[in-house]
């Protein structure tokens, strides 16, 4: 008898252990699936209605409270994928980072870091590495003194090797020598007399100059320099290239008033179209809509002039009609004008998605702009390398325009405008294309750009072809940005530079002959416009045997004869090329833009609702590293 209850006993106390398991793994599953990545509030969990609900899936689940999660199974949650953080950072060499300061609805102002890095299959990985509650005002020492907390914290300081930032005047003094200020350290740039500007929302007026000046760029500052790396261990600061594109475009349509005109009646005309019911039954009766402006982002008055330009003239006038305002009225210059503005910009639009992962898609103002629009949606993606976008992106833009200036009628002032910007907010860069000396006080005077275009395997050296060199200056390019790398490499104090011309030589099967018809292509035909990041591919290279890749000197050349242009992660994880593979590591952690760190304060902007405003701090930070490091649950 004893023995049937002592087993009895053991029975059950296996059913409490299996029914307290399973309530756990529920929880967990609340916790992770619904509260964090579906952003539904704790205190769903008191609900009446889910707790019917979930008894009918789990009738052994018992309610908790919303406090439980709170208070202790969101505190492990974030303990745990905070300790994995730190065991994956252990194995990083190289990372950069991307920092800035949010705002909250309470006006509570908090610190955030991402961290990235190239892991051991040479994909591009990133973590929220803190988002902290900074206090106090905002001073570039304040923000330094977090940044160095957090990265203390994690034990990851010294691994640091770029920051990157918007252009604030606080970002700026906090990195300008970048995580570490001795008093060696004497001030090596001169600042510009630019001052941080702030742009306001631009209601309907008639003052059409008065508008185009306050155009567009709200969240955005003046650009300032980017740090000098004083000391090779000193991780310095790099600006964040979305924004200084942003206010290229900005210089760029400043005091064309024609533009300005027409841009009025987008907005007014976009404006109406989401609150006349008349109007919307036109657009769905067409299958078309008017993109909404966004006062943020340039790009969406781009969208907006493309949205309107593919509605055509003959709808535009219907739909004005009904408005009976003169005022919106579209005249066939206005639409010259707009084609004109999105042909131009359409590159820059283009390389904004590339770099930032935003979707960027109005009859001659379109032209123009285009190509702006085009390259800030590529440099801004997260899952893909973007520092190796910069510099293609500078000379694709730089063609552009130089193209553009013969085939415009009314836009010229705006397209010259566009290249002294360029020429201006990216001095570095367009120095190096012209074989020019780079001060130190230049705008991306970092030559890590270079070296990242030079191991991107899209682009290697075929972006050259693009600057129309002769053959002499293609040629001292071409030794300039090889030396670059081996600098990078660090191979030793005692290269020869026989080494480096026999490189060359055996790469000069695939120059670019100047007098081709490559260039003469580009210039007769105005019909055809050259893709972003499309290259001829003239490549005869052979393969290297891996036994002859003795040095540094050699692996570039193995690399630059290898006729595979594949995707940048399969060739480099699949590469013998050791000593460009560390290179490529390191290097590869840099991001061209400051977006990581703002898609953060996007996320942290939902999370924080107007209806939540009274979620306590940690729970709000524990909430926000969470959801932005998913993958660590």
């Amino acid at each position: 008898y004893s023995k049937s209850i002592t087993a009895l006993e053991n029975d059950e106390d296996d059913d409490l252990e299996n029914t307290t398991n399973y309530m756990k793994k529920i929880n967990e599953a609340i916790l992770e699936q619904l509260i964090i990545k579906c952003n539904l509030p704790l205190s769903i969990i008191e609900h009446v209605n889910f707790r019917n609900f979930l008894k009918t899936l789990a009738p052994k689940w018992k309610s908790t409270s919303s406090r439980y999660f709170t208070n202790k199974l969101l505190p492990l949650l974030f303990d745990k994928a905070q300790n994995k953080m730190k065991c994956l950072l252990d194995d990083v060499t190289h990372l950069s980072i991307t920092v800035d300061i949010w705002t909250d609805r309470r006006a509570k102002s908090f610190l955030g870091l991402t961290g990235h890095f190239i892991d051991s299959n040479y994909i591009p990985r990133a973590f929220l590495l803190d988002f902290c509650r900074l206090k106090g005002s905002h001073t570039g020492d304040n923000v330094r003194n977090m940044t160095e907390k957090t990265l203390e914290g994690l034990q990851i300081t010294h691994k640091v090797y770029r920051i990157i930032t918007d252009n604030a005047a606080s970002m700026i003094k906090a990195y300008k020598f970048g995580l570490i200020v001795t008093s060696s350290h004497d001030i090596l740039m001169n600042h510009d007399n630019d001052e941080e500007e702030h742009y306001e929302s631009v209601e309907s007026s008639d003052d059409a100059s008065e508008f185009l000046r306050r155009w567009t760029l709200t969240d955005c500052h003046e650009n300032e320099h980017d740090s000098n790396d004083i000391d090779g261990n000193i991780a310095s600061r790099l600006s964040c290239f979305a924004h200084s594109l942003q206010l290229t475009v900005r210089d760029g349509v400043a005091n064309v008033q024609c533009l300005s005109k027409c841009l009025l009646k987008c907005i007014k005309l976009a404006e109406w179209s989401h609150k006349s019911t008349k109007i919307a039954d036109l657009l769905d009766d067409i299958g078309k809509s008017i993109s909404q402006r966004t006062v943020t982002r340039w790009s969406s008055e781009y969208l907006l002039m493309k949205s309107i330009l593919s509605l055509e003239k003959v709808n535009v006038d219907d739909i004005t009609e009904i408005l009976e305002d003169n005022e919106v009225k579209f005249n066939n210059n206005d639409f010259i004008v707009l084609q004109e503005a999105v042909e131009l910009l359409e590159p820059f639009a283009e390389i904004t998605v590339r770099v930032q992962s935003q979707s960027v898609v109005t009859a001659k103002a379109v032209e123009l702009l285009e190509p702006f629009a085009e390259i800030t949606v590529r440099v801004q993606s997260q899952s893909v390398v973007t520092a190796s976008l910069v510099v293609p992106s500078v000379v694709h833009l730089l063609d552009h325009v130089n193209v553009m200036k013969t085939n415009l009628r009314i836009l010229k002032s705006m397209c010259i405008q566009l290249e002294q910007s360029i020429h201006r907010r990216f001095a570095g860069i367009v120095k190096r294309l012209h074989q020019q000396s780079v001060n130190a006080n230049d705008r991306f005077s970092d030559h890590i750009y270079f070296v990242c275009t030079f191991l991107d395997p899209e682009f290697k050296l075929y972006w050259l072809r693009q600057m129309k060199y002769s053959p002499a200056c293609e040629s001292k390019m071409k030794e300039s940005l090889i030396q670059m790398v081996l600098d990078e490499c660090d191979y030793g104090q005692n290269r020869s530079s026989n080494n480096l011309r026999e490189t060359l030589s055996s790469f000069s099967s695939r120059s670019i002959d100047m007098n081709d018809s490559v260039v003469q292509s580009t210039r007769t035909t105005t019909d055809k416009k050259r893709k972003l990041f499309q290259y001829d591919d003239d490549s005869n290279g052979c393969n290297v045997s891996p036994n002859s890749l003795k040095s540094p000197m050699n692996e570039i050349n193995a690399y630059l004869n290898d006729p595979l242009r594949c995707n940048f992660s399969l060739y480099w994880k699949n590469s013998q090329l050791h000593t460009l593979k560390n290179v490529v590591k390191r290097v590869y952690s840099i991001q061209a833009t400051s977006a990581p760190i703002e898609r953060v304060f996007s996320r942290a902007g939902i999370i924080m609702s107007p209806r939540r405003t009274s979620m306590r701090e940690e729970v709000f930070r524990n909430l926000v590293f969470l959801r932005m490091n998913e993958s660590l649950i």
